[in-house]
């Protein structure tokens, strides 16, 4: 039997089937890849959402990240960013960070107790033009940029800035052994590389397991397929009722434009006739004309010129 090609561990619904596993191939796996990026030893992670079933896909579109607690009670959430979005990437992360480190009970415990939360962030397309550098730590600091708080982090990890190295060793840096794992697994051109990374990084020979466990299994791979085109039809139905919108506003905007024109010019069209029968009276009364004739030819009332 053939074997079928490795599905793109890149795609968010892939990643999101990989690592969100509590298999025990799976729990290597994630807790290699948050180890990677929190630069210390990951031995347990609890998934708090592994499950992605077709009908919650259908219901609402299903945010494909894996959220995780660690043994020391700190949080981390796992996202793959495929594809560019039209909205604002930065305030996004901002606001799942916060939204997690909230979520702990500060009602019992002090301030000082709250645990820390990750937001890691693994993008295939470019973030930020001005960054060089593949991985961005953002944190809180001060002016001269000293930290003012590590509680709240976030990971921006951009494949397109991570080039393939000479050499491939365990003197490598993890977190672009991952980077290089996502964009070689499924190119033949760079097998080489991705057999140097399952030689030497247990936790990626994990995910690669996973990931052709995953691909060759029909149910897994259909399920894959099947919230890929839920999602695919959710997006497009929400563009163009996005864009219905977008038309909708626009013609309603012109219709008030209109109105408020109007009305405005009318408003002006008044001023500058009063300003003219002031004129005309006053150019009257020059010429000795009568309070009553004044009154009677411009239409202005005793006192308004």
């Amino acid at each position: 039997m053939k074997e079928i090609p490795v599905i793109d561990p890149r795609r968010d619904v892939v990643f999101k089937t990989i690592f969100g596993k509590q298999t025990e191939k799976a729990n290597i796996a994630r807790n290699s890849l948050i180890s990677a990026f929190l630069g210390k030893a990951v031995t347990k992670s609890t998934v708090l959402n592994p499950e992605m079933s077709i009908s919650d896909v259908r219901d609402k579109a299903t945010r494909l990240d894996v959220l995780c607690k660690l043994e020391d009670g700190s949080k981390v959430n796992l996202e793959m960013q495929m594809c560019a979005t039209a909205d604002s990437m930065e305030d996004r992360l901002a606001f799942y960070c916060s939204q997690l480190y909230i979520q702990q009970e500060s009602q019992e415990k002090d301030y000082k107790d709250m645990k820390p939360v990750f937001v890691i962030l693994i993008s295939n397309s470019k973030i930020n033009d001005v960054i060089k550098k593949y991985l961005s730590l953002i944190q809180l600091r001060l002016e001269d940029g000293t930290t003012f708080s590590n509680k709240l982090n976030i990971f921006i990890l951009d494949l397109s800035k991570v080039e393939v190295p000479s050499k491939i060793g365990l003197d490598s840096d993890p977190v672009e052994r991952w980077a290089l794992f996502f964009t070689s697994a499924v190119e033949q051109e760079r097998k080489k590389v991705l057999d140097s990374l399952i030689a030497v990084d247990e936790g990626i020979r994990m995910a690669n397991d996973v990931l052709c466990e995953v691909t060759q299994d029909d149910y897994e791979r259909a399920a894959i397929f099947e919230r890929e085109k839920i999602l695919r039809d959710y997006y497009a139905g929400l563009a163009n009722a996005t864009n219905k919108g977008k038309r909708e506003g626009f013609d309603a905007g012109l219709a008030r434009g209109r109105n408020e024109g109007l009305e405005q010019g009318l408003k002006q069209g008044k001023k500058l006739l009063q300003e003219e029968k002031i004129k005309t009276a006053r150019s009257l009364k020059a010429r000795n004309f009568s309070t009553e004739d004044i009154l009677e030819i411009t239409g202005l009332s005793e006192g308004e010129y």
